[in-house]
């Protein structure tokens, strides 16, 4: 992420930011106002020393990405070449050999029940990047 956001509050390990766009004086304040209406918390595990009206920019750790990356990638690639082998043994339980349409129902049908899965995971943990500082601007 390149964008800038400005601190509104700061506690230990805590941070409430607000995009530049949306700041006023009251951001550099730290009061409460109508114009600073986007405002999100992010981690601040770094310990920066940061202060309201500072603009800071925010990503994600190299742990959290890679595990984003496995479960909206590899893990679906992985579902549908599971669905691909597993349509011979799928066919022969119905006493039938696997076709090529069968392989291809098989694919979609993995890869329909692992982007069900990578839903279902997403939707119980809202916010699963953990966003957290990392520069002072």
């Amino acid at each position: 992420m390149t964008a800038q956001y400005v601190v509104v509050s700061a506690e230990t390990d805590s941070v409430t930011l607000t995009p530049v766009s949306d700041t006023s004086a009251c951001a550099c304040c730290g009061e409460n106002c109508s114009a600073c209406s986007v405002r999100f918390s992010v981690a601040n595990s770094r310990h920066l020393d940061v202060r309201p009206g500072q603009k800071v920019k925010i990503g994600m750790s190299a742990r959290h990405e890679a595990l984003q990356g496995v479960l909206s990638l590899a893990f679906p690639v992985l579902c549908a070449a599971g669905g691909f082998f597993a349509a011979q043994p799928l066919a022969s339980l119905f006493g039938r050999t696997a076709s090529e349409g069968m392989r291809a129902a098989c694919v979609l049908l993995f890869l329909a029940a692992a982007c069900a899965v990578v839903l279902l995971v997403t939707r119980r943990q809202p916010n699963p990047e953990k966003l957290e500082i990392t520069e002072i601007c």
